[in-house]
Formats: C-alpha cells, structure tokens, sequence
C-alpha cells in the first residue's frame, strides 16, 4: 500500500466512526422523550445512514471486481458502522416497521445491483454502468446533509451541520481523489472531485452562519440535528397524560 493509501484509508475509517456520535443522540433523545419517529415534513436523518449502507456495499463489490483491498477494507467498515447505526434507529424507534421497511428496500436494491453484475459475468458496459452507479451513491451520500440548507439559511445557523464529519469527509475526498489519479480510475475521480466541492460548501455554510445554539422555543422540530426524530418532549407527554386523565 501506497502513503496515500495508507492515508485514504485512515481518513475514510476515521469519517465512518464519526457518524456513531448519532448513536447517543438517539440514545439521549428515547430517554427524553420515549418516542422516536421520522419528522413529518423532512427527510428523515436515517436517510444518510441507508445511503452510506448501501454505498458502502456498492463500493465492497466494486473493490472486489478491482481486486483492490484498500477499497475493500474501508467498506468493510464502513458497512459495519452502518448496519450498527441502523440497527440502533431500529432500537430506539417507536416506529420500527418505518425503519424495516426502508431498510429492507435498501438491501433489495443493493443486492438487484451487486446480481445484474455478477450476471453479466464481467462485461465491460455492465461493469461501467456498475461504477457510475457507485459514483452516483457517494455523490448522494455526501450531498445528503444540504438537504438541510434550507433551515441552515432561514434560521441562520448552520447546527445542523457537523463540523467534523464534513471535515474528514473534505480530508476522505481529496485524498481519494488523488488516490484515482496515482491509479488511473476515472471513477474514483470524477465522484471525489465534485464530493469535495459539497463538502467544502458545507464548510463554508458553517462559517458564515456558525453553529450558535438557538432556543429550544424558536426551533422547529424539522430543523433540528441528526436527532431531530423527537416527536414531541416529556413535558408535551405528561400534558397529553394529564388531558387524557381530566
């Protein structure tokens, strides 16, 4: 392995551990409230987790047809820290048939995808629509948090992006952009080139607005963080209790 191997590699399963931070905002978040669901009128958060799922098994198959152990390793893990991820919305959900049924169309699809190629039995357009395919996952995978741009701007307040995932995700998309060009892999380019653009946008979006904490009252639900999957807090249940019981 290469430095910038060895690099991409660290950097990579560095950014993969960092997501687990989402793992105590729902643990938080259930203790609080004792219900979590999706956020009605958002994108559910466990959006980016299935994406990173399902990337991370697109690129385990595409190392294995490169024969490429650095990209089989990093997804490796990076498929194990999705699946713990998704397994803990699961946990904490008051709502799990939500997550099963998102996360078994996730795996239908992902393994549609892995199928039409090993049927294919290594041809070259099969292949290459494969690794558009791939592209296409980071792609979405790293632009998945400006879905939130929007109460980044009404709000001012950029909290809903988190400073270090991003920056390691910069880090993790340069050098793998560099990594393509030492091997000559047009796909590992082209979707680590623009990859590196989204993350340096976000970037920029967290320096001009900062991340200054807003009062509790003056926050929607939908523009909350990762754990924005609290559908309403202990003082609104033990309102409901106490109407229920007048």
């Amino acid at each position: 392995m290469t430095a910038v191997s060895v690099l991409a590699a660290a950097v990579t399963i560095a950014m993969f551990i960092s997501q687990l931070s989402i793992v105590s905002e729902l643990r938080r978040a259930a203790h609080r409230s004792r219900t979590i669901g999706s956020v009605g009128g958002s994108v559910p958060p466990i959006l980016q987790f299935l994406v990173s799922f399902l990337s991370s098994i697109l690129w385990l198959k595409y190392g294995l047809l490169k024969t490429d152990t650095t990209i089989i390793f990093v997804n490796i893990i990076g498929t194990i820290v999705a699946s713990y991820i998704l397994c803990c919305f699961w946990y904490y959900s008051a709502k799990r048939r939500y997550v099963e049924t998102r996360f078994l169309f996730t795996v239908i699809l992902g393994l549609l995808t892995i199928g039409y190629v090993d049927q294919s039995q290594g041809d070259a357009w099969a292949v290459d629509a494969f690794s558009m395919v791939c592209c296409l996952m980071s792609l979405v995978f790293l632009g998945s948090p400006l879905g939130q741009i929007g109460s980044v701007v009404r709000l001012r307040d950029a909290s809903v992006l988190l400073p270090s995932v991003t920056a390691l995700a910069l880090a993790n998309n340069v050098l793998w952009f560099v990594y393509g060009y030492v091997h000559n892999d047009a796909f590992m380019l082209f979707p680590n080139a623009i990859g590196s653009a989204l993350c340096a946008l976000q970037l920029g979006l967290i320096g001009y607005y900062g991340r200054a904490a807003a009062a509790a009252t003056h926050i929607n639900s939908n523009d909350l963080p990762m754990a924005a999957i609290i559908s309403n807090n202990e003082s609104e249940r033990q309102k409901e209790e106490e109407e229920e019981n007048g």
